[in-house]
């Protein structure tokens, strides 16, 4: 019986390890997503910078077209200034003149914005296309790794349950369902052992003759408070 009960704790310490490594496994796929999610955000906001540069530039085209238009109507209403007839004609065109310069002075101070914002627009871009290859880069090394530690984890897992099949099939059957059925009700941890006078599972007191019979490992006892399998701690 003692056997049995080493057998168990063997077997618990597997299926301890092969939780672990099951769990990394589950992650690595995630990891690898955020790696890549990291690298296609810079590479959107370098389209993006890009794009924004077109719109930019044709937004100036824009002004300079609207610029030659007010300096048209300003040199055109000027022309008309010395031919009014009348002081009211007069008024008019000088209002339409310095209408047509505050318009001007509103476009050529657009134009600057927008020159400004390309300026930079293009510093972000050539700062983003830096960071992008070197992020690519990067990437590729980590996503490797990621890789070749899925391989391991995968190779590990193979091995551990391996392991387990064959400890498991030493064990007696009854010892093993009453194993599985307190591993499903105790998140994966169905054997405790007895450290300094308490259960290891939930930290319980367990009274000093009680510990003395789990000693023997001649038959199953179980934590009174917690229900694991209890067994003593092998130093």
């Amino acid at each position: 019986m003692k056997e049995s009960f080493q057998l168990l704790w063997a077997l618990q310490q597997l299926d301890t390890e092969l939780r672990t490594l099951t769990d990394k496994l589950s992650q690595i796929p995630s990891r690898v997503d955020d790696l890549k999610k990291a690298a296609a955000t810079i590479k959107s906001d370098l389209d993006q910078a890009k794009s924004d540069i077109i719109e930019h530039k044709k937004n100036y085209k824009l002004c300079e077209v609207e610029l030659k238009g007010t300096e048209e109507k300003a040199a055109g209403y000027s022309v008309q200034l010395y031919s009014a007839k009348t002081n009211e004609q007069y008024k008019a065109f000088l209002k339409e003149i310095e209408g047509q310069k505050k318009l001007k002075n509103t476009i050529e101070d657009q134009m600057i914005v927008l020159l400004e914002e390309t300026e930079a627009l293009d510093r972000k871009v050539r700062e983003n296309e830096k960071k992008s290859a070197e992020l690519d880069t990067e990437t590729s090394r980590k996503v490797e790794m990621l890789e070749a530690e899925k391989k391991e984890i995968g190779a590990a897992i193979a091995t551990r349950q391996e392991q387990r099949e064959k400890t498991a099939a030493a064990i007696p059957a009854e010892l093993i369902k009453r194993y599985e059925r307190v591993r499903a009700n105790k998140g994966g941890i169905a054997v405790a052992t007895v450290r300094k006078e308490r259960c290891s599972g939930c930290l319980s007191p367990i009274p000093a003759q009680r510990i003395l019979e789990i000693e023997r490992q001649d038959r199953l006892y179980l934590c009174e408070a917690c229900g694991r399998i209890l067994i003593v701690a092998q130093e």
